[in-house]
């Protein structure tokens, strides 16, 4: 009797020695993982402060150059959300449906921005080459022209147009309500955090292509706000001046502003004018270009990853 109850004490304290050690490993990985996040969060709060600091309050001109900054952030922020994932032990190869599916729906509606951003510029591209091609013109012709014919041709760059439908046609918010927890949560907080930021520089930069604020403020409505997220401190700073329905890029003014001199001058300055302008087209054209390349680079990142997500769903 007594070796049969000792044996049972024996099996109950063993019991309750793997039962605490299981909890302490528990408790150590909710620890691990949440400190895991917290420099991810680190990491990305430290990318978009640098941001702030070079940026100016809505209120002035939002600029083509701060903007292609912002873009240029968007891989770090992901190489930082790959570190984390590695670090938690939690690579692509490991996620569960849940959270595939949940970065798959972010990054459809990113390339859906991408492809709205491209639609722009294809229209600027139109407006910049016109502009080009008038200018050429109006330095060929002779003295006596560049004051009448040629002048009609030499237009500002005019703003894209999105579809009045823009917001409707917009990615909706899912209605499928997950949720996560361990490991899949902090996957999920860290797409929460790209999917912010990542539509916050959209919306800015085809408000900016748009000279129009409502692309701004549908993509902020579709992201459900930037409250809580990284960005707000820096979407606050920038957005006090975007409640104006029409902005305008920096350089955008700068070139219109130099035709309407062109167009004003008298033919004492005119060459000068003309000078003037010619370098205002030549950095446009340099910092459109590379914000048009920095954008495509993007699209091929994301798909990149949505190909790996959607084999991997497939094995699954």
């Amino acid at each position: 009797m007594v070796i049969l109850l000792g044996h049972k004490f024996t099996k109950l304290c063993n019991k309750l020695e793997n039962h605490n050690h299981h909890h302490h490993d528990h408790h150590y990985q909710s620890e691990d993982l949440s400190e895991s996040l917290k420099v991810f969060r680190s990491e990305v709060s430290k990318l978009i402060n640098e941001l702030a600091l070079d940026s100016k309050p809505g209120s002035e001109i939002l600029s083509l150059l701060w903007i292609q900054k912002c873009l240029g952030i968007l891989p770090l922020i992901n190489k930082a959300f790959v570190k984390l994932t590695l670090e938690i032990d939690y690579p692509i190869s490991k996620w569960k449906v849940d959270s595939i599916e949940e970065y798959l729906s972010y990054s459809l509606c990113l390339l859906d921005l991408f492809n709205s951003i491209s639609s722009c510029f294809s229209h600027i591209e139109k407006t910049k080459l016109s502009l080009i091609h008038a200018l050429q013109l109006f330095e060929n012709s002779p003295a006596s022209d560049t004051s009448n014919n040629n002048q009609q041709h030499l237009k500002g760059i005019n703003p894209s147009c999105l579809n009045t439908k823009f917001g409707d046609e917009l990615c909706k918010k899912s209605d499928i309500v997950r949720f996560f927890s361990g490991k899949e949560l902090i996957v999920n907080e860290g797409v929460k955090e790209l999917k912010k930021f990542g539509f916050w520089v959209c919306g800015i930069l085809l408000s900016g292509l748009c000279s129009d604020v409502k692309p701004y403020i549908e993509v902020k409505k579709m992201a459900g706000g930037f409250d809580g997220s990284l960005v707000f401190t820096l979407d606050s700073k920038i957005s006090e001046g975007l409640d104006e329905k029409t902005l305008i890029l920096k350089e955008v003014k700068e070139v219109n502003d130099a035709v309407d001199c062109v167009l004003g001058a008298s033919d004492e300055v005119k060459n000068d004018a003309v000078n003037e302008l010619k370098i205002k087209v030549n950095k446009f054209v340099e910092v459109f270009d590379a914000v048009k390349s920095e954008v495509d680079d993007l699209f091929s990142m994301v798909m990149a990853l949505r190909i790996e997500l959607i084999d991997h769903l497939r094995k699954q």
